[in-house]
């Protein structure tokens, strides 16, 4: 997919380093938000398939790419480092990513900012974007392997209780 940023109206870079080959292409200009002055630039299938799938969509101001409200939807934790001696926002979803900062906010604002332009970079490089977890169907079972004399443990104790095996451990679980 040929992908550009464009950072003002008289600059076209392109991801790879390519030169500019504005008067070849054809394609549209999308911008990355309401108050930004940085846009992307797809061809016309990749512009379709942004469609299809849901995120690009035509607002009051034009055009533009769906990613700030899921990113909204994604799990963040902000923590003190100790080591670092500053706060570290974390997110579930990605969670090769962290960001350091002197305040809780600054770390959670980090962290945010640093998502949505994993998630910008995803997008144009057609890679798929992780779903959050806020949004995921969960079925309530799971399968959890134990050593056999553990489960045997777990099976008296739950005969004793006059529970079933799983009410037990759905129990010591939520505790």
């Amino acid at each position: 997919m040929e992908c550009a940023l464009l950072i003002s109206a008289k600059y076209l870079i392109t991801i790879s380093g390519k030169p500019d080959r504005r008067a070849e292409a054809t394609g549209y200009i999308i911008p990355l938000g309401v108050a930004t002055h940085v846009y992307i630039f797809i061809t016309a299938r990749d512009r379709q398939n942004l469609i299809r799938s849901g995120r690009y969509s035509r607002q009051s101001n034009g055009w533009r790419l769906n990613m700030a409200q899921k990113n909204d939807k994604y799990t963040y934790r902000v923590t003190w480092s100790e080591g670092d001696a500053e706060y570290v926002g974390l997110c579930a979803e990605f969670p090769s990513l962290s960001w350091l900062a002197h305040t809780p906010e600054a770390a959670l604002k980090g962290i945010r900012k640093l998502v949505n332009e994993v998630i910008t970079d995803m997008i144009t490089n057609g890679e798929p974007v992780p779903e959050p977890i806020a949004t995921r169907h969960f079925s309530g079972k799971f399968m959890v392997r134990v050593p056999p004399d553990v489960h045997r443990q777990l099976a008296l104790e739950a005969a004793e209780a006059g529970v079933s095996l799983n009410r037990l451990a759905s129990a010591k679980l939520s505790h």
